[in-house]
């Protein structure tokens, strides 16, 4: 058990360092951690994630926050109806089999991992400034509410914040920097996680040890990826976020026919 739980802290450093600048939770690499390396019940790991999520989103959104780098008005546009998602989709993951779950979560990390490689081997444009003053077309806020709803099942489903779907959602649909993409989806998270969380935490699959030794590694990982942001290009940080996915994705897949 100790064993365990020193696993869990050094792989949260690491987790907590690469989800801050990606602009994700870390469940999408923090469950099949626990998954795949500590042989976890997967919905336990999903509950576990979810509550760590939200020490992992105000860790990093604390320093971008200061930074000024967070677009509020589209975080308060998306939270809502990504929350309301959040908690459907822990209900649904409660009905499924354990293996449904897993496939179903290794299809996802795979569908956007190879979408976000593409759109970082790209060749990027000149000129793209990481500005606040973005406007977005009311027909590109509408479909982001309703994507945002489907990103907040992911998050209750699968034990992840949503910034897998929401990074991509503001970058390539509402036109947001990337960076600026990555900031506001950190803020975003813990608000998300919390919502599915309070659903498995009545259930009784949260491990109270678990959740703690997470978080001690999680806090100065993200706080440490969250003030390296600033170094990295933004093709660089689609890069790191889409490579990690994609292998954690096939490690979780294959784990299915071995």
């Amino acid at each position: 058990m100790l064993s365990n739980l020193l696993m869990l802290f050094a792989g949260a450093l690491g987790i907590g360092f690469v989800s801050a600048i990606a602009g994700i939770g870390g469940g999408s690499l923090m469950v099949p951690f626990m998954v795949l390396v500590l042989n976890y019940d997967v919905k336990v790991a999903i509950a576990t994630s979810l509550l760590c999520i939200v020490v992992t989103s105000c860790s990093a959104a604390s320093v971008y926050l200061r930074r000024g780098t967070v677009d509020v008005k589209t975080a308060l546009l998306l939270e809502p109806t990504t929350a309301l998602g959040a908690i459907v989709g822990a209900y649904i993951t409660l009905t499924l089999p354990v293996k449904v779950v897993k496939g179903a979560l290794g299809a996802l990390l795979l569908y956007v991992s190879v979408t976000m490689l593409r759109k970082a081997l790209k060749r990027a444009g000149r000129g793209q400034a990481d500005a606040m003053k973005v406007k977005i077309p009311p027909l590109r806020k509408l479909l982001g509410v309703l994507v945002s709803f489907l990103a907040g099942m992911t998050s209750g489903m699968f034990g992840i914040g949503g910034g897998v779907l929401k990074v991509p959602l503001m970058a390539l649909i509402m036109g947001l920097p990337i960076k600026i993409a990555v900031a506001t989806s950190s803020f975003m998270v813990g608000l998300t996680a919390a919502s599915g969380g309070v659903v498995y935490l009545m259930k009784g699959f949260t491990d109270p040890l678990s959740v703690i030794a997470l978080a001690a590694g999680i806090i100065p990982g993200a706080t440490l990826g969250a003030r390296y942001l600033r170094r990295l290009e933004p093709r660089a940080v689609r890069l790191v976020f889409s490579l990690i996915l994609l292998y954690a994705s096939v490690r979780l897949l294959y784990s299915l026919i071995t």
